[in-house]
């Protein structure tokens, strides 16, 4: 007998990407971006940027 446990089969399997940053330049803009409506402001978003 087999340990492991035997997953549901998936209907469906959803892949997203933001994409990236092209340079230190784009960092920012790139979080103020894929954060945008969240309410984050924008000191912490340079503070992480860095």
């Amino acid at each position: 007998m087999s340990d492991q446990h035997d997953p549901a089969p998936y209907d469906a399997l959803l892949l997203l990407s933001f994409g990236g940053p092209e340079g230190p330049d784009d960092v920012v803009p790139f979080l103020e971006n894929v954060t945008r409506g969240r309410g984050i402001p924008k000191e912490r978003l340079k503070e992480v940027g860095q």
